[in-house]
């Protein structure tokens, strides 16, 4: 009995981390699709489908098949046990689902990209340390190093993306509002023809998910004349973009570089081991004071809710001009609105325009064109962990 109980529970976590997830249907513009199979339907798991379903899966019905069976082979005192497991279970396939269907929203923003716009995609690598060819463990220990935050710009071609990568660094090892305002606002001041929107894509860790970002943001279309179209956050570590690739060159030229007897000792250092990188430009804030830190005694600025919502949005025409809206997830759920006078009133801190102190950026001698993704419709969901 264990043997078939080990055999059985082989093919099911094969079937769940390989399988189930490839059977999803996904718009090529990130809208999810009805599926006759109720097992597979994103629209039914999302809890918007209308639609009837034929049939259920046979290799996800083995799930609950193997846990009923459990449940008449092992003692009533341990039932309750077995039921957290499976409610466990279905919470990772449920994350499972969720990360499946955010993966598709990077294509389907950049094929939403036309001549006038730009996708942004933003993340923080882990702090740069000073390194050494002839370092010794002594001097590993208590390193002060830089903050490293990587912008890419992707902005439309004919039948290909120019992809533009900034990253900039500074020896404050915070993560914060602030400093995520400044270094866009360094990256859109470098651009040379100025989008007329951008949408934003990163993770959704508390240096970008938060109050303070998305009410400066607001301002963008009086500072920048650039109009927040959207800012989508996806899950941490899970929905890859070509920002992980990035990373991983930078890491791997800072190892090279050292390895090669140079040291990492200052900003400088860095700029020459990431220079051979296509598309990459590195610029150094001086000074990344935070503003919001400098009024002592006020409350902090709020959106209640925050925390819930996945998809942002800052209307500049019709009903909604001026608000700053919120939903669920990308492409999905009704909008929640937050007018301007509600806005007054959930605003404690001053909103300023960052003005970074920035060294002038590197320049690229090669530039990183990406070819369009598919678009024939539906996005091909094919990836497992």
């Amino acid at each position: 009995m264990q043997k078939d109980y080990i055999n059985k529970l082989e093919h099911l976590r094969r079937y769940l981390k390989k399988s189930y997830e490839q059977e999803f249907e996904i718009a090529a513009n990130g809208t999810v699709i009805h599926n006759e199979c109720i097992s597979h339907c994103l629209p039914y798991a999302f809890g918007v489908c209308t639609e009837s379903h034929s049939h259920e899966c046979v290799g996800y019905g083995q799930l609950f098949a193997i846990f009923y069976q459990l449940k008449n082979d092992i003692p009533t005192t341990l039932h309750t046990e077995l039921d957290e497991y499976q409610e466990h279970l279905l919470y990772y396939l449920a994350h499972q689902m969720r990360k499946v269907y955010l993966n598709t929203q990077f294509n389907a923003n950049l094929l939403e990209l036309d001549e006038k716009g730009a996708l942004i995609v933003v993340d923080y690598k882990m702090k740069v340390l000073p390194k050494s060819a002839r370092e010794t463990k002594e001097q590993f220990f208590r390193k002060k190093g830089w903050t490293l935050h990587s912008v890419l710009v992707y902005t439309r071609k004919e039948d290909s993306f120019e992809l533009d990568i900034q990253a900039y660094g500074s020896n404050d090892p915070r993560q914060d509002a602030w400093f995520t305002a400044s270094s866009l606002h360094a990256i859109i001041e470098s651009i040379k023809k100025k989008p007329e929107w951008v949408t934003i894509i990163s993770d959704n860790g508390g240096h970008y998910h938060n109050a303070d970002l998305m009410m400066i943001l607001r301002h963008w279309p009086d500072w920048y004349g650039i109009w927040p179209k959207k800012w989508i956050f996806l899950e941490p570590e899970e929905a890859k973009t070509t920002i992980d690739s990035h990373h991983a060159q930078i890491a791997h030229s800072i190892n090279r570089h050292v390895k090669l007897g140079f040291d990492i000792s200052s900003g400088k250092d860095i700029e020459n081991a990431i220079s051979g990188i296509c598309g990459t430009s590195l610029g150094l804030f001086a000074n990344s004071q935070n503003a919001f830190s400098t009024e002592s005694g006020k409350g902090r600025n709020k959106l209640p809710g925050i925390s819930n919502w996945f998809e942002w949005s800052w209307p500049i025409v019709g009903e909604y001009s001026g608000y700053i809206q919120a939903r669920d997830i990308a492409n999905l759920g009704t909008w929640t609105s937050f007018s301007p006078k509600d806005l007054e009133k959930l605003q404690s801190k001053t909103i300023e325009k960052p003005n970074p102190s920035v060294s002038t950026p590197t320049i690229s001698e090669n530039s990183w064109m990406v070819l369009l993704p598919n678009d024939t419709g539906f996005i091909d969901v094919n990836w497992s962990n």
